[in-house]
C-alpha cells in the first residue's frame, strides 16, 4: 500500500529516488513559471492592446494565441523542457488550440458573469496555467512525473 505524505497529488515522484528527480523537476517547474511570465505578459499584452483597439475579447484572445504559439513553443521547448527542433511543433499547436478554447469557454463565462474583459482574462490565467504545464508537458513528450534527465 502506498504512504500518502502530502496532502495532493504531486507532478512527479516521491519515492526511492526524490531526492535526485525533486530539485530537477522542481526546476523545471521555476523555469515554466518563468518562461510562463514572460509569454503570459506578452500575451496578455496583444490580448488587451487588441480590445483597447476596438476587437471583440473573444477575437482578441484568438489574436493572442495566434501570435504567441510560436514564441511560446521556443522559449517551452528549449528553455525549459530541453527540447531540440520542431518535430513536436504540431502536438503542441494542437494543445495550444485546447487551451485557447478552454480559455475562451472561462472567459466567456467569467463576462456572462458581469466581469469586465479585463478582470476576466486576468482571473481566468491561474487555470490556464496549469492546464498549460500539463499539455505543454505532454506535446513535448516529457512526463510530468520524470526528472529532466527522463525528458
Amino acid at each position: 500500500m502506498k504512504q500518502m505524505r502530502y496532502p495532493i497529488d504531486l507532478p512527479f515522484d516521491m519515492g526511492t529516488d526524490a531526492a535526485s528527480t525533486t530539485p530537477q523537476v522542481r526546476a523545471r517547474v521555476l523555469r515554466f513559471l518563468g518562461a510562463g511570465m514572460l509569454n503570459t505578459g506578452f500575451g496578455y499584452g496583444v490580448y488587451a492592446a487588441a480590445v483597447w483597439m476596438g476587437a471583440v475579447p473573444q477575437i482578441a484572445l484568438i489574436a493572442q494565441f495566434g501570435l504567441a504559439v510560436l514564441w511560446n513553443y521556443t522559449t517551452h521547448a528549449r528553455l525549459v523542457f530541453g527540447v531540440q527542433g520542431t518535430a513536436r511543433l504540431p502536438r503542441y499547436v494542437l494543445v495550444h488550440v485546447a487551451l485557447c478554447a478552454l480559455n475562451a469557454a472561462l472567459l466567456t463565462v467569467l463576462l456572462t458573469g458581469g466581469l469586465n474583459p479585463y478582470l476576466g482574462q486576468a482571473l481566468a490565467l491561474p487555470l490556464i496555467v496549469v492546464a498549460s504545464y500539463v499539455g505543454v508537458s505532454a506535446a513535448l513528450g516529457v512526463p510530468l512525473r520524470a526528472g529532466l534527465s527522463d525528458g
